[in-house]
This record gives structure tokens, sequence and C-alpha cells, in this order.
């Protein structure tokens, strides 16, 4: 939804409705966006012009934790008690279930130390999810802004009356979540497949051990309990739920991309700004100064 809007260059955004008043004997300054002294103010900033999600300082960080975490857990291997099977294995797959926050208890230290390493872990995962949150709302904040502005140049290019029919003709775009949400199903049948086939389980148990997983519940009834087990665990744990938080992301922008159209129309059609009253007060500035 909005994504012709969200394409096209960028315009200057302008400025507020403001009226010339003659009897006013304080003299305003309005900028205008055709002045070319004024032309940096007036600019997109470029950081807007951005509207990906900057993936990659997430994944360095993730990486970072990865690595400290499994290498603490490893040396720790001694302390940590319940059912194990090889020891790079177990201490990876540990601290993926521990930094997703599923948790499932099939592993857990043993002693004080251990037991701090942990905490740490689990508060470090903590903050990686608020990054994690942080870089979704840049996301968003910076597409809505990329919307507006755009919507504004529409309106002032082909008029505010046509560009108010070309918003109403606008359809909802709902592909992204509709594509997340088969790519869930489809990592959710896996998930179960392999639990039922390599660990054996009864398909309600499967069940629901991915639908806790998922969620990021962690049942601890039953879980991954085999070396290959253990290895496509790690890495479905941290797919699922980095599939689920990415549905929650576009759901959250298709509800924004509806809010946005009703605030951009009620922009348009109040008329907040008026390019073209800001640039004849500007000609009348121009015209005493030169007069």
């Amino acid at each position: 939804m909005l994504g012709h809007f969200n394409s096209m260059p960028m315009a200057a955004a302008g400025s507020p409705n403001l009226t010339n008043d003659e009897n006013d004997p304080k003299e305003t300054t309005i900028p205008s966006c055709k002045s070319n002294s004024v032309a940096a103010n007036c600019a997109v900033p470029s950081a807007i012009r951005t509207v990906l999600p900057d993936l990659k300082e997430l994944g360095k960080y993730y990486g970072i934790y990865t690595g400290i975490g499994t290498l603490c857990l490893l040396v720790l291997k001694d302390h940590i008690r319940g059912h194990k099977t090889n020891d790079f294995i177990d201490s990876l797959y540990m601290c993926v279930v521990t930094m997703t926050t599923v948790g499932y208890g099939d592993l857990y230290p043993h002693g004080i130390v251990p037991e701090l390493v942990c905490c740490v872990l689990i508060a470090a995962g903590m903050l990686l999810f608020g990054i994690a949150v942080k870089i979704a709302a840049k996301y968003l904040v910076f597409k809505q802004q990329a919307v507006l502005l755009n919507a504004l140049h529409v309106s002032r290019k082909i008029g505010p009356t046509e560009a108010l029919h070309e918003i109403e003709t606008l359809k909802i775009d709902y592909t992204k979540c509709m594509i997340s949400l088969a790519v869930m199903g489809v990592h959710f049948v896996i998930g179960v497949f392999v639990l039922c086939t390599v660990e054996k389980m009864e398909f309600e148990d499967a069940f629901y051990c991915a639908i806790s997983t998922m969620t990021t519940v962690g049942s601890g009834d039953e879980s991954f309990s085999s070396e290959f087990g253990r290895a496509f665990g790690m890495i479905w744990v941290f797919t699922g739920t980095s599939c689920v938080g990415q549905l929650f992301l576009y759901i959250v922008e298709v509800y924004m991309d509806i809010e946005a159209r009703k605030f951009v129309k009620w922009v348009i059609t109040n008329n907040v700004i008026d390019v073209n009253e800001i640039e004849t007060i500007d000609d009348i500035k121009k015209e005493k100064v030169y007069g």
C-alpha cells in the first residue's frame, strides 16, 4: 500500500500554512524550497531515503553473542547438567536456546559460576532483542516519512484532487504478510516432521513442542535429544523465532500503511502544506527587498 508514493523521487516537505498580514509590524522570513540558499534545508535527509532495515549490524551482534556464548558454555561443559550428546553441539545448542529465550531446560547450569554466566547470556539475549526492536522501529518510521513526503510531492505535481483519487485507488498490500505466514507454516511442518522421525515423538507431542518453540515459550517436557536433532534444532529454533518476529513486523507495517493513508488524505484534504501560498509570500518578500 502507498508503494507508488514510496517509490517516487522525494521532494522537499515545505513549510506549514502561513498568511501575509501587512498590518503586522514584524517581518517574518519564510524560506522557500525554490530558493537555492535554503535548498539544503528543504532537502530530505539521506537517512529517510533508506527504507530497508539494516540487518548487518544485528547479524554482527548475534554472531559475537553466539561465538562468545558457545565458547563459555564449552569451557563450562563439566558444570552443565542434562542429557548430553556432543560437547560442541550441546554448547552451541544451549547458547541458541538461551539467546532466543526458548529455554527448554533439557540442558541447565549447575554451580555458582555457570549460573552467573547463563544469567549474563540471558541478559545479553534480551539486549539483542531490544536492538532488533530499535532497527524495526527505525525502518517503520523512516518508511512512513518517505511515504508522506512523496505523497505531498505527488499532490503538488498533479494536484490534490488527483492525488486523493490515486490514494483511493491504491490497495493494501498483504503480500509480505502472506509470504511470511506461508514460510512460517512450512517451517513449522518441517519441525514437526523432524521431531516425529528423528526424535521419535508422538505427533501431538511434536506439535506441542513446535508450537512452544516458535512462540518462545519452551515446553521443557520433550525436546531435541539426539546429536543430529540438536544440530538441526539450533538452526530451526533461531530461524523459527525469526520468522515469527518478521511476521509481526509485516503486520505492524500493514497497520501503519493503513494509518499513513488516513493521515496523507487528511494532510492533502486540509491543505496543511500549501506550496503555492508559500511561494507567493516568498515572491512578495523579494518584491519588498528589490522593489
